[in-house]
């Protein structure tokens, strides 16, 4: 703007116009470098906030299945590990899966249990079932686990 006055007051009208284009093209140039600096500021930090996020469900994933794995571990165990670690579990996934719940109607829960499982796997998973006098005998094992959760799997 400075040099449009002095040209001005040169007499020089025939370059103003020159002059203007050029200082206006120098600002565009100026404003178009912030844009891109900033939009790639913008970038590198929403790159690493999906990192982040990928990062911690990764975490999240993996403290899933350390639990899952410590909670399957008591399948080997004995009728008092099952009845307190597994039992309860597959319980409340059974009253997930069938909507039926033990506390308002039993006799329709054991109905939907026993043919969901049949008796021989039933009897692992039913709530009521837990034995408190038996608990140092030997629990079903992982098949029958496996057999259990592929039926709600299905069901």
């Amino acid at each position: 703007m400075v040099l449009e006055i002095l040209l001005v007051a040169a007499g020089a009208y025939t370059r103003v116009p020159l002059v203007t284009a050029t200082a206006a093209a120098i600002v565009l140039a100026l404003i178009l470098y912030r844009v891109r600096r900033f939009a790639r500021a913008d970038t590198s930090v929403s790159d690493l906030n999906a990192v982040h996020a990928a990062a911690s469900q990764q975490e999240m994933l993996n403290r899933w299945r350390a639990r899952a794995a410590f909670t399957i571990s008591w399948a080997d165990g004995t009728r008092g590990d099952w009845d307190l670690h597994l039992r309860p579990v597959l319980a409340r996934e059974f009253e997930q899966v069938t909507k039926v719940r033990a506390h308002r109607n039993h006799i329709q829960y054991e109905a939907a249990g026993e043919m969901l499982f049949g008796p021989s796997l039933w009897q692992w998973v039913d709530a009521s079932q837990g034995a408190r006098d038996r608990r140092d005998e030997p629990g079903p094992g992982r098949g029958v686990l496996a057999e259990i959760l592929a039926r709600l799997e299905r069901a």
